[in-house]
């Protein structure tokens, strides 16, 4: 449940927000704290008794929902009660070869590996951090090769990360275990250089990232607000001209991204490069307000907590 249809230079413009009015100094940071005090609580409400948390409250407790609503109480709430059992949860999914799977009926290793793994890095679990490490830098994945690049408009022959193991790259997947990896250390390992350059290579000619690919027949994708501001996280240590023009695109979103999933991985990428302004706060506070209970489950409320967290040992911060 990574992807979302949701739909200049590289800092935040000033503008109007659409959900309420734009706040101002003293107002936004006692309107966030009210908010962030709000979601929490929501968020630990929300926890299964496995201690894990579903994408619906009440809903199966899921590895992806649980890593991310584990992740914003480490951020605001270290001491938290509920974060030992979600670690239990979490470690419960862990498979003999290392991977994670997606939940407690389909064990089989996905793309929630890295997500898991980083959780439980933050939670002081290292062993299993570093084992998931090995085991994504040793997993396989199917590319095309050789195959004459003006055939898709990028490499086919560089090698990400797919949603489950053998398959083809994806950005989200690719960008979610490059960042895992370089906070574990193997930013300059040769798997991650790779995984660079494919998520590089499949940027949009429009800026930015589409799912998979940038092109089909000839024709360009536009990019999407998810596996840009994923790209963007990945990519955050390394900036160049593809992620200026990322910026760009990104920035031009603001007020239009209806989305919680959305708007949480946006303000993440805003957040981790420093970005993050009054205007983009507002407008996550007041979609999340405004959101039935429906439109914003545990894992919505996580990005968004996720989104607005100290940056100063942000979980998704990277360095090479």
């Amino acid at each position: 449940m990574l992807s979302s249809q949701d739909g200049g230079d590289s800092r935040p413009r000033r503008g109007p927000g659409r959900t309420r009015a734009r706040p101002e100094g003293d107002s936004i940071i006692a309107d966030l704290q009210s908010w962030t005090d709000a979601a929490l609580a929501e968020l630990a409400e929300a926890q299964n008794g496995d201690g894990g948390w579903g994408y619906l409250r009440g809903g199966q407790s899921q590895t992806e929902a649980t890593a991310l609503a584990l992740m914003a109480l480490q951020a605001f709430r270290p001491d938290a009660p509920q974060i030992s059992p979600a670690l239990a949860f979490l470690e419960a999914r862990r498979l003999v070869d290392n991977s994670f799977a997606t939940s407690t009926v389909v064990a089989q290793p996905t793309w929630t590996t890295p997500l898991a793994a980083m959780a439980l890095a933050a939670g002081g679990l290292s062993e299993s951090a570093r084992a998931a490490a090995d085991w994504l830098l040793a997993s396989t994945v199917f590319v095309l090769n050789p195959t004459p690049t003006f055939l898709y408009g990028y490499d086919t022959t560089l090698a990400g990360w797919p949603w489950t193991v053998g398959d083809y790259s994806f950005v989200e997947p690719t960008a979610a275990a490059v960042i895992f990896l370089k906070r574990q250390g193997y930013g300059s390992h040769e798997r991650v250089r790779t995984a660079a350059a494919m998520l590089r290579s499949r940027a949009t000619a429009e800026g930015g990232w589409n799912y998979g690919e940038p092109q089909v027949l000839g024709n360009d994708l536009s990019p999407a607000v998810v596996p840009t501001a994923m790209a963007l996280v990945a990519l955050a240590d390394e900036p160049d001209d593809l992620t200026a023009a990322a910026w760009n695109w990104l920035l031009s979103r603001r007020g239009t991204i209806t989305s919680l999933f959305s708007l949480g991985w946006a303000a993440i990428a805003l957040n981790v490069w420093n970005a993050m302004d009054a205007n983009w706060t507002a407008d996550l506070i007041g979609r999340w307000d405004a959101a039935p209970p429906s439109r914003r489950g545990p894992l919505e409320t996580a990005l968004c907590l996720l989104g607005v967290a100290p940056r100063e040992g942000h979980v998704f911060a990277v360095s090479s």
